[in-house]
């Protein structure tokens, strides 16, 4: 089969554009389709609402611990929260960048908006087949997913086990626009979406196969 085009998908013959998105507006993006959200979304938010109340109590837990004279849980609760603003945050776009090469694209970039604390990654005008942006979207979640399980299981009973627990718990809200994108697709379920990111006029486009 042909590997699309962005030209390709601007035959207004063959695709319809659904919609296009400015990088700027990433976050309002998200939290429209979170709020028109289907299954997917409905059913993360379930997920994400569970590890955010593990996360809390960890930390109440770890707070009380810590007045009591052992520190050992609020410490590891406090390296996992520095971890994850800094260093998971560079992993989870990475991870977005080799699922990118992996579905074949290439001139991968990354994007920030500082006043959002919004990253990104973009494969700039690479046509995104509705499989392959299901695999980079997922790849994150999944893998960090797993690395954490593999941490609790090698540490339980140690220290050790707060840190990869607080990482679990925190990545699920970096993970949160991920699965609404995925969302995107459950909107206008029965439809052949592509997309592709154009990174001069800072927008990606979605177009349906008519």
């Amino acid at each position: 089969m042909k590997k699309l085009t962005p030209e390709d998908l601007q035959n207004e013959n063959e695709f319809e554009l659904l919609t296009e998105v400015s990088h700027q507006r990433l976050r309002e993006f998200v939290i429209e389709l979170v709020m028109e959200g289907k299954t997917i979304i409905r059913i993360y938010s379930i997920y994400q609402a569970v590890m955010m109340i593990l996360f809390v109590y960890l930390l109440t837990r770890g707070m009380v611990l810590f007045f009591k004279g052992n520190p050992t849980l609020l410490i590891q609760i406090g390296l996992s929260m520095l971890f994850s603003v800094t260093a998971l945050i560079v992993i989870h776009e990475l991870l977005h960048a080799v699922a990118y090469l992996a579905t074949g694209a290439r001139r991968i970039s990354f994007g920030v908006i500082p006043k959002k604390f919004v990253f990104y990654a973009m494969a700039d005008r690479q046509v995104i087949t509705p499989r392959a942006f299901h695999l980079v979207a997922l790849t994150p979640f999944v893998v960090v997913k797993l690395i954490c399980l593999m941490g609790v299981v090698q540490f339980y009973n140690q220290p050790m086990i707060y840190f990869f627990i607080g990482i679990m718990c925190l990545h699920s809200l970096f993970c949160a626009g991920d699965i609404a994108m995925l969302d995107f697709y459950r909107l206008h379920k029965g439809k052949e979406i592509y997309n592709f990111d154009n990174k001069s006029e800072g927008k990606t486009y979605f177009y349906a196969r008519k």
